[in-house]
């Protein structure tokens, strides 16, 4: 009977330090991220892109083919896995395009930005005449 009451005392103070412990972390947490929020705010939201759109549509796609695929073999005992094959290739293919397009995009951002294409302060020639020092020729 002691145990069981040590027991319950125990756990009764482990959740009650728990829940103290959790909410000191999320107030911290709270006021850490308004404090970001606020030094970030630079301007309006951004625009989703297309290409977000369309891995967020290709997820949605691949989570509900996944579910009749299992409703399938559930059914019937067997997977189509020709099909399955095709959906994950074709899904594959277009983010490796995707990932592609944006990588030469970023790379062409990166050219851009330390080309010769914006307005630079000129660059000093080292000088071609140059004095021979005084002890030339002893």
């Amino acid at each position: 009977m002691k145990s069981l009451i040590v027991a319950a005392a125990a756990m009764a103070l482990g959740t009650a330090l728990g829940f103290l412990i959790c909410g000191a972390t999320v107030r911290h947490l709270r006021q850490r991220v308004r404090t970001l929020r606020r030094q970030t705010k630079t301007g309006p939201p951004k625009k989703m892109g297309v290409m977000d759109k369309v891995l967020i549509f290709e997820a949605v796609i691949l989570i509900a083919y996944t579910v009749a695929d299992l409703a399938v073999f559930w059914h019937t005992g067997a997977e189509p896995y020709t099909l399955t094959g095709c959906v994950f290739g074709v899904c594959g293919l277009e983010n490796g395009v995707m990932g592609w397009i944006k990588t030469n995009k970023d790379k062409a951002a990166e050219a851009a930005r330390t080309s010769g294409n914006g307005q630079k302060a000129d660059q000093e020639e080292p000088p071609t005449e140059r004095a021979e020092p005084s002890d030339v020729g002893i």
